[in-house]
């Protein structure tokens, strides 16, 4: 049984034996009921990537190139703006917008207040409506440059022991306070270089290194049975375009090491507990699946979901039922 089978049926079992439930839930079903949840706290979890361990359960369907474009819209487009996300993710944000950039009425108020005539702009398509989640997530790493700030300080001072994104950021809260609450929302870097080998045709021979990089994610809450394999397999696939990118910018070989996750609230909700009882129910394939970066060095920005391998997912079965999502 792989690491990530072994996580999944030992903090459901938790959870559903000694968790607590929420007596007064924030979240609501789309019905406008309350979504309970039954919670347990402070889960903390390991992966050693370089050896082959991956989150990726084998009791369910991951959506790894869903999860992916989420990375692709957080951290490389850097937007908060759904029409701007890969469309297969579109349904997973959908339900948290907070506003709508409707621009048009804006025009229409002003055409009305001074009779200026705009309508020609409209029709090139110069204007439109956008569905936004509020300032956050990738409106967050796009005001503050946070991926900039970490790939400029890995490559000029990999050593540091402050390289660091975080979304939690409280002026951006202040300044949109409705806007979606980041739920995986930091990361923390840390590199150590190693002796690869000899160059030995050199004259003198020399050294050749090579880069680790171990990354914690942190994150405060997780609807465990949606989520448990999507947040960490996103971040793991962030990380390895970090160290593609380094590779490309210094020369020197970076490679992902060990990966944390550490989770604050992990929690099931009621109506998705017979999902949990399905998955208890299944037995794990005993295979692991990977995920590879199989591109050349390049530049963060430029990667793409082509860049990456899945392998070993063969015989892994969705639930049986869709998972509702609580609001």
């Amino acid at each position: 049984m792989n690491v990530a089978d072994k996580y999944f049926i030992k903090t459901l079992k938790e959870i559903k034996e000694n968790g607590v439930w929420c007596k007064e839930p924030r979240t609501r079903w789309k019905d406008g009921s309350k979504a309970y949840y039954k919670s347990i706290h402070q889960k903390h979890y390991r992966y050693e990537i370089d050896k082959g361990e991956f989150p990726i359960t084998t009791l369910r369907n991951t959506a790894l190139k869903g999860a992916f474009y989420d990375v692709e819209a957080i951290y490389i487009k850097q937007t908060n703006i759904i029409e701007e996300m890969h469309p297969s993710i579109h349904s997973w944000w959908e339900d948290f917008v907070v506003s709508e950039f409707n621009i048009q009425k804006l025009v229409d108020d002003f055409n009305e207040s001074v009779g200026f005539e705009l309508a020609s702009v409209v029709d090139k398509g110069y204007i439109e409506n956008k569905h936004s989640i509020g300032k956050t997530y990738g409106n967050t790493i796009k005001r503050y440059s946070l991926v900039d700030k970490l790939l400029k300080g890995m490559e000029e001072n990999p050593f540091s022991r402050r390289h660091i994104i975080n979304m939690w950021q409280e002026q951006q809260m202040i300044d949109d306070p409705k806007a979606l609450v980041p739920c995986a929302f930091m990361t923390e870097w840390y590199v150590i270089e190693e002796e690869e080998n000899y160059q030995l045709m050199s004259n003198p021979p020399k050294k050749v290194f090579k880069r680790r990089i171990n990354f914690t994610l942190t994150q405060r809450s997780s609807d465990f049975i949606t989520t448990a394999s999507i947040n960490p397999s996103q971040y793991v696939m962030l990380a390895m375009m970090v160290c593609n990118h380094l590779t490309f910018k210094t020369g020197i070989k970076h490679y992902v090491g060990t990966f944390v996750h550490n989770v604050g609230d992990t929690h099931v909700y009621d109506r998705h507990f017979e999902a949990l009882e399905e998955i208890l129910e299944r037995k794990s394939l005993n295979t692991q699946p990977k995920i590879e970066l199989v591109c050349q060095p390049k530049n963060f920005y430029e990667h793409t979901i082509q860049d990456f391998k899945f392998s070993g997912l063969e015989g892994i079965k969705p639930l049986s039922n869709k998972l509702e999502i609580a609001i």
